[in-house]
């Protein structure tokens, strides 16, 4: 059997698979075309050589938290199946754009009028998320779409990653492991303390770092525990020390919501949204 469905196969005799558009640690997307509705959409595949444990068990989760949530800056999900002998498929809304990771290697930096869009509608979708009682756990450059648009127009995607922060533990996550990206993880989830809502804050933090310096806040070392060790001895570190134009307004967000102590950070999503909304203001009034 193959490891992954060939372009022109038709899945469930609904989908026609036209092409590969990314490749990914949990899953190839094909970018796809929906026979019944006539409508281009994005089919996510998880590989046989990974369709098996964990990563078949959080391939699973994105497709049911994703269309939990249903929120304009969250991937829409319109289907969900089996084909092969039940291998599990993903459809969803085909975005025309790239990633914030991919927009700042190819442009560099954002504006800081965009950085403040985008935090706002992304710290929009994460309150979407959290009142369904979930965390994100992974929110970086990576994961933030950049639409073709005017403006600045963002979408939260991949939650093979999220946590409901209702239960105690994590069934598919093996013990003594640690799940997410190291240069954008929470302090709190390195030492073994449970995620809540303040832990995406910080990966939004991290995230307008990168899209207002053009660098992770940590780098990442091919030793993943050197860049765990380097997110624990952190300084936070005012990000117009390092782009003069920064006004003190928007340093004061980024710094806000990458304290060490989930305390230190704003309460929740919508408190952040406002100071990234009321910054944004400011920041189109002075023309940045």
């Amino acid at each position: 059997m193959e490891e992954l469905p060939e372009v022109g196969t038709r899945l469930s005799s609904r989908y026609r698979l036209d092409g590969v558009l990314a490749r990914g640690g949990v899953g190839v997307v094909y970018q796809a075309f929906d026979l019944e509705t006539s409508r281009e959409v994005a089919v996510k595949v998880l590989p046989r050589s990974l369709d098996r444990g964990a990563k078949r068990e959080r391939f699973l989760r994105e497709a049911k938290v994703a269309a939990q949530v249903g929120h304009p800056h969250v991937v829409k999900v319109y289907d969900f199946g089996f084909y092969d002998q039940a291998r599990p498929f993903l459809v969803m809304e085909l975005l025309h754009g790239a990633s914030l990771h991919r927009r700042i290697q190819t442009v560099g930096p954002l504006s800081i009028s965009e950085a403040c869009s985008m935090g706002s509608q992304v710290l929009s979708a994460c309150e979407a998320v959290h009142a369904e009682g979930l965390v994100h756990r992974d929110i970086k450059p990576g994961n933030v779409f950049l639409m073709k648009a005017l403006g600045v127009t963002a979408k939260l995607i991949d939650f093979g990653m999220s946590k409901s922060v209702v239960e105690d533990t994590d069934p598919i996550t093996e013990p003594g492991r640690i799940l997410g990206t190291p240069s954008y993880m929470a302090p709190e989830l390195l030492v073994g303390r449970q995620p809540d809502a303040r832990t995406d804050l910080y990966g939004v933090g991290a995230t307008l770092f990168e899209s207002l310096l053009g660098r992770p806040i940590v780098r990442p070392h091919k030793r993943v525990e050197v860049t765990f060790g380097e997110v624990l001895r952190r300084e936070n570190v005012r990000p117009s020390t390092l782009r003069p134009r920064i006004p003190p307004y928007v340093d004061d967000i980024v710094c806000r919501a990458l304290e060490r102590e989930p305390d230190d950070r704003f309460a929740d999503a919508r408190e952040m949204r406002r100071a990234c909304d009321a910054a944004l203001n400011r920041a189109v009034d002075e023309g940045l």
